[in-house]
């Protein structure tokens, strides 16, 4: 006597089972991608630029070679966690209820907002109040109510940069309205 078998690979309704297309889930491969652009980027920036004196250990081509070594990395890790992780369409939980993901695109949009924003107004107004502003719109984008607390942080954060890149380092940048006192 023969006993029946349950497989759980395919629906009770007799349908076959759902296939997904090999690159089902993968879409967020673009992250990485950008970061290897990015990388390429810098490390071709960084060999075209000119030094004068590269005696010192942490020069001008340092920041920026690290800068790419980091995004090599993280575009691996990141790789890696996609074809380990994949998020494919129509997944079920343990308890097989479908999980539903989005793209938050109000988040996306108000922090590019913000970093647009900032690169529009950062000669004419300056660096302190334009890198107050990109830091209270990127913590408004993120979901924070705390508007006026953000933006009195935003102006300690920039004014404190402006500080040690003008007094520390010798470096300016730009003054926009404070520049008229």
């Amino acid at each position: 006597m023969s006993t029946p078998t349950t497989s759980t690979d395919s629906p009770s309704n007799g349908d076959a089972p759902a296939t997904h297309p090999a690159w089902a889930g993968r879409s967020a491969l673009i992250i990485p991608a950008l970061l290897l652009v990015l990388g390429v980027f810098l490390l071709i920036g960084n060999a075209d630029m000119d030094v004068v004196g590269e005696a010192e250990l942490f020069g001008p081509k340092a920041f920026p070679l690290i800068t790419a070594i980091v995004c090599f990395v993280t575009a691996a890790w990141l790789t890696f966690s996609i074809f380990t992780n994949p998020e494919i369409p129509n997944a079920v939980d343990d308890e097989g209820a479908p999980l539903t993901t989005y793209s938050n695109w109000r988040t996306t949009a108000i922090v590019l907002g913000s970093f647009v924003l900032f690169t529009i107004l950062l000669e004419p107004v300056g660096w302190i109040i334009a890198g107050a502003l990109v830091f209270w719109g990127i913590t408004v984008g993120l979901g924070s109510t705390r508007y006026v607390a953000n933006l009195l942080i935003g102006l300690a954060l920039s004014s404190i940069v402006q500080l040690v890149f003008g007094g520390l380092l010798g470096l300016t940048l730009p003054a926009g309205v404070f520049g008229m006192f």
